[in-house]
């Protein structure tokens, strides 16, 4: 009977042990399929690296029949839309707005920074606008909220871009300035979080896909 007691144990014991093992292997298995890196993305700075980081995010301009450039901004819609050509002269003013945020270009990121010693997005578009002689709001939210929308196809020098690059899809939180626009990409000035102030261009995947809306400050 102590026998029986003892092989039967050892049975359960045996059994205990394969579906342990088998448990473990599962959840080795599904972490490796779920789990990552890291939850922050890391933004894509050039052309090349943005099509190797997000293939299906960037748009590639093709020529439609009337010689313009059409382009798929997925963020707003399906319906691919017509960036002209730049047609637009540079005012005096928008002119000294994109040299001054320009002079900034390698400036630190710093939160709630405005100088050469630090820089922050909005800060930058302050800073420039004011240099320029006029003063604009200090935040993302608040230059968004002052300036009149413009659609992605009317896009000039001088214009702002909206981002949303946070968990909140739909809530600015960084802007940038529009410095050059072609038929092929339309070229913006801002301050990174990762390389402080620089230029990116909405050929990036990463942008395109924060980007929400363009604005004009009158």
């Amino acid at each position: 009977m102590i026998f029986m007691n003892t092989l039967s144990r050892k049975r359960n014991s045996k059994t205990l042990i394969k579906r342990t093992i088998v448990a473990v292997f599962t959840s080795l298995l599904l972490l490796g399929n779920t789990s990552c890196k890291s939850s922050k993305p890391r933004i894509a700075t050039t052309k090349k690296e943005a099509a190797k980081r997000y293939p299906s995010r960037t748009y590639k301009p093709s020529s439609s029949s009337n010689g313009t450039t059409v382009v798929k901004d997925k963020r707003t819609s399906s319906t691919p839309t017509t960036v002209e050509n730049d047609k637009t002269t540079d005012a005096p003013f928008v002119k000294e707005v994109i040299e001054t945020a320009m002079s900034y270009e390698g400036t630190r990121y710093k939160y709630g920074g405005s100088s050469k010693k630090g820089m922050d997005c909005s800060g930058l578009i302050h800073v420039s606008f004011l240099e320029a002689g006029k003063s604009v709001p200090r935040t993302s939210s608040s230059l968004f909220n002052a300036a009149k929308p413009v659609s992605f196809n009317k896009i000039e020098k001088g214009d702002l871009l909206f981002f949303a690059t946070g968990k909140n899809k739909t809530r600015v939180n960084h802007v940038g300035l529009v410095v050059n626009t072609t038929a092929a990409e339309v070229s913006f000035i801002h301050a990174s979080t990762s390389r402080g102030v620089m230029v990116s261009t909405m050929n990036e995947g990463y942008w395109l896909n924060a980007y929400l809306s363009a604005g004009r400050l009158d």
